[in-house]
């Protein structure tokens, strides 16, 4: 489960005050409702991937046998 802000309170906040694991959460989101998004959600969408990309892209975890993935976690 999420337990980071909502939409509703990062919606007025730049894109380089999200955390990468709500970028990461809301990057999820989007994409899996891609279909059904307008305009303003296709652009938000393109703003959040660009900030990603403009981090760095997320990071890489080599994971480990003490269950540590090997991709970000947001919940």
């Amino acid at each position: 489960m999420y337990v980071g802000r909502t939409m509703e309170q990062l919606q007025n906040l730049p894109y380089a005050q999200w955390s990468m694991e709500e970028l990461a959460y809301h990057r999820d989101v989007m994409t899996n409702l891609q279909d059904w998004l307008n305009e303003t959600g296709i652009s938000t969408l393109t703003n959040v991937e660009e900030e990603i990309q403009n981090r760095g892209g997320f990071p890489k975890y080599g994971g480990d046998y003490d269950g540590h993935g090997t991709t970000i976690h947001y919940d």
